[in-house]
């Protein structure tokens, strides 16, 4: 799977058919495609991405990983990458958090 760029930006979103930015909404304003799947998508990401960090803060590291595994399973971008990292550190693996924040840093230069 080609690694994400980012995280689905939360204010606007760019047609994958035509390449308008515009405010989130069910279609394009340019051409019309239907955007609801992709609303979906970024949606869930943003959810699992609250749930990992409240996770994080609470310090429940299974639930933290989970949500974090589930958010580089639909982008997986630098930011999942850390999160899984910071969940791992917080499981007492130092090994793989340290790998995967190298990847993290990889991927963002």
């Amino acid at each position: 799977m080609p690694d994400a760029p980012d995280r689905p930006d939360p204010a606007s979103v760019r047609c994958p058919t035509c390449g308008a930015v515009q405010p989130w909404s069910d279609s394009c304003r340019r051409c019309r495609s239907d955007l609801r799947l992709l609303g979906a998508f970024a949606s869930a990401y943003d959810r699992l991405r609250r749930d990992c960090l409240r996770s994080l803060r609470l310090g429940d590291a299974r639930a933290a990983l989970e949500s974090a595994r589930s958010c580089a399973a639909l982008c997986p971008s630098a930011e999942s990458h850390r999160m899984l990292a910071a969940a791992s550190l917080l499981l007492g693996d130092p090994a793989t958090a340290f790998d995967l924040a190298r990847r993290s840093l990889a991927r963002e230069a």
